[in-house]
């Protein structure tokens, strides 16, 4: 088989190591690597079962089906699929092998599988180590009985505990860097940087474990940067981040200005349920009494869309009727990017002083003890800074392509 490869994906690939981890950024060729381990695999183990699993299932559909069949054709191997049980059957002279794609996060589902291999891409998305401990308790019919991940980090998980900390032995770590890859676009490269924060950099480009998890969820935020006397500007739209709590609906008023600081929170709301009356409808209306004559963008929570405070309508369909205009994703941004946007937007962001519950989020919310999902035991938390992310990570995505342009 060949294959022009980079250094740490030829390292990874051909390693002797029993459990072997590629750890790099974004765009260092992870996924490649990881697709031709497997088929390596099968070759040193013809007639067995080699398993490949993605966090979810819609990556395994959306990355790793579409880049394992790429690399299969692309070294000429031919191959049947069963779109029943999600298994290629691998070909080459003088024999073959299974290759069986799975979700790890439906890892229980693998017991009873007989695997001469497993591997895990993107492993670091995982809350625990349940599947690749599952995975290990499976290798018992192959020679080569190996267990591989590859991922970028995502602060102190389980890949950084089996194979950045005192790793045992049969555990190897090899490392990728996003400009280890020389055909990434010079645009791409100058994207990652310009998007991500110091921290950020170190592990989604350079391939570090850094403290993502720990602590204070909106890391960068200064009181001293950040918090300023904001006027509020008639000329410009307002926009209106929307956390659906019942009691209280939050609402962060800010607009967005072509100088910086860009980003200039000029007030916020929160409106308690009272009896017999749409709540939604309460908090459009005062909005528009205390700020008349505008035009109005509200960023709701993406759930909205499916339920309501009125039986008959959603409070989309309420924001709608109340003379707003809506802009909504499709579904909710995964928390760990809408962090990581918020993080890096607070370089060109100021908060008006009034605004006391957003500020307090942004100090006081933090991640779950190893994890990078939020802390929400504290119910007076989170309200503000969830709806206030929502709109940011809607208009200012950190991905964006048109970073110097102003939404309309």
């Amino acid at each position: 088989m060949r294959y022009d490869v980079f250094p740490h994906q030829k390292k990874f690939i051909l390693s002797d190591a029993k459990y072997p981890a590629l750890v790099g950024g974004y765009g260092s060729g992870k996924t490649v690597a990881f697709c031709l381990k497997g088929i390596r695999e099968c070759g040193l183990n013809p007639g067995k079962q080699i398993l490949l699993a993605e966090p979810v299932y819609p990556m395994v559909k959306d990355v790793l089906q579409p880049t394992l069949e790429k690399v299969l054709q692309d070294v000429e191997f031919d191959y049947t699929y069963s779109a029943s049980d999600l298994k290629y059957r691998v070909f080459w002279d003088g024999g073959w092998a299974d290759i069986l794609l799975r979700s790890a996060e439906n890892y229980r589902r693998w017991a009873g599988l007989n695997l001469a291999s497993f591997g895990l891409d993107e492993a670091d998305l995982l809350r625990d180590d349940g599947a690749w401990k599952m995975g290990l308790s499976r290798l018992r019919d192959g020679n080569s009985l190996t267990g591989f991940v590859s991922t970028t980090p995502e602060g102190f998980g389980f890949v950084y505990d089996y194979w950045g900390d005192n790793p045992k032995e049969g555990y190897e770590l090899i490392r990728g860097r996003t400009e280890d890859n020389t055909y990434l676009p010079p645009e791409f490269i100058k994207s990652l940087k310009l998007n991500y924060d110091e921290r950020l950099i170190k592990a989604y480009m350079n391939g570090e474990f850094v403290n993502l998890q720990h602590g204070q969820t909106y890391y960068m935020f200064n009181r001293e940067q950040n918090v300023q006397r904001v006027q509020y500007e008639p000329t410009l739209p307002i926009r209106i981040g929307m956390d659906f709590n019942v009691s209280p609906m939050a609402t962060v008023l800010f607009q967005l200005h072509t100088n910086p600081p860009r980003i200039r929170v000029f007030d916020c709301m929160g409106l308690r349920h009272t009896e017999g009356e749409l709540l939604t409808e309460r908090v459009a209306r005062t909005i528009k009494d205390k700020y008349p004559n505008n035009r109005y963008i509200v960023y709701p929570d993406p759930a909205g869309k499916a339920r309501g405070t009125s039986a008959r309508r959603s409070d989309h369909q309420i924001l709608r009727d109340e003379g707003l205009e809506v802009r909504v994703a499709r579904r909710a941004p995964l928390v760990i990017d809408r962090v990581n946007t918020m993080n890096k937007r607070f370089e060109d962001m100021v908060i008006d002083s009034k605004c006391d519950k957003l500020i307090k989020d942004f100090e006081q919310v933090v991640n779950r003890e190893g994890t990078r999902e939020i802390d929400k035991s504290n119910k007076e938390l989170t309200h503000y800074s969830d709806g206030f992310g929502y709109a940011i990570c809607k208009e200012l995505p950190i991905n964006s392509r048109s970073r110097g342009a102003i939404p309309r």
